[in-house]
């Protein structure tokens, strides 16, 4: 499966097709989002470097929208193999490495920015590293996906109290659904693929999501306020099957490794254009938008939730100290 070997003749033929004795590579890349969403957006410019850089050598057919399986699905694909690639954050990773939750801590980071610098660095190199070791998966670096903030169709959430008794979808993650229940949520773990109908069919009252993902998944349409709450910065990665990866010829693992490098500053580069215009595209659909003090939220799930995180992980307390350190360093 991993490894397709073509029997053309030697060199390129008019077409463009790679040479006879060339091997070639199908690579299966998975992500949840939809075609007009910042994966997709990374996905096709890493295709399309690797296409260009390999002479059509390495081709990479993405399926979005969650077409062979939410994230904790196409991960499981992606360890044996019937996936290749894909892309997932660390909330979801977090059932095969619980360390990742310390990410997940609410009001972690100040900023976008922030987040991103620390996951770039150091301990964010020791998560991957943890990711390996476990799990055969190698991840290729970050996305600059930011902060998850609430949506939902009934009420603008200016104020703590204004969360209470909402049903809302959160991620199947130990630390979200503390958090979000230490703030009166009543915390729903849900694929992403259903949160639309749901949504449409008042099963859930919101949910929280990035302002890109809010729009590209037409969520807009079926919930009408969006709060920037930053309760949770999360960490998404660029993910390969460590034995495909490993299989490669030196000069290809080299070529992958510098176009997740680029298709993943081309994201980060697109993903605050995106934003903005998501932004817009809300204020068009009379999506009414509340960015609320943060002040009064802060103190109802931290240190309580921190507390609760670093006695259920190993060393928690020292790991968590860790990450508040180079968090400081990096503020």
């Amino acid at each position: 499966m991993l490894l397709v070997v073509s029997c053309r003749s030697a060199g390129p033929d008019d077409s463009g097709n790679p040479p006879g004795d060339a091997p070639t590579w199908e690579v299966r890349f998975s992500h949840v989002l939809s075609t007009n969403s910042e994966f997709h957006l990374l996905a096709e410019r890493f295709r399309d470097l690797m296409l260009e850089r390999t002479d059509g050598r390495f081709r990479v057919v993405i399926y979005p929208s969650g077409q062979l399986g939410g994230e904790r699905v196409a991960f499981e694909q992606i360890q044996v193999g019937a996936v290749h690639m894909a892309i997932t954050g660390t909330p979801v990773l977090s059932g095969w490495v619980p360390e990742g939750q310390m990410f997940d801590l609410p009001f972690l980071f100040e900023n976008r920015d922030h987040g991103l610098a620390v996951m770039n660095g150091p301990v964010g190199d020791w998560w991957r590293e943890l990711l390996l070791e476990r799990t055969g998966v190698r991840s290729l670096g970050f996305l600059d996906y930011g902060f998850r903030h609430v949506y939902n169709r009934r009420r603008a959430v200016k104020a703590p109290e204004d969360l209470a008794g909402l049903k809302l979808r959160v991620l199947q993650n130990a630390t979200y659904l503390a958090a979000y229940s230490a703030l009166g949520v009543q915390a729903t773990p849900m694929n992403y693929g259903e949160v639309y109908s749901a949504l449409q069919q008042g099963v859930i009252d919101g949910g929280e999501a990035n302002a890109i993902g809010f729009v590209s998944s037409r969520l807009h349409e079926v919930a009408r306020f969006y709060s920037f709450t930053s309760i949770t910065y999360n960490p998404i990665t660029l993910l390969v099957n460590e034995p495909f990866y490993r299989a490669l010829p030196g000069d290809i693992r080299e070529i992958v490794d510098r176009s997740a490098a680029d298709a993943l500053a081309y994201q980060s580069e697109e993903a605050r254009r995106m934003e903005a215009e998501a932004i817009e595209q809300m204020r068009a659909a009379g999506v009414e938008i509340s960015r609320p003090d943060l002040a009064p939220f802060r103190p109802v799930v931290r240190p309580g939730i921190w507390d609760e995180l670093a006695d259920r992980l190993p060393d928690g307390e020292a790991l968590i100290a860790r990450l508040v350190e180079e968090a400081e360093g990096a503020r």
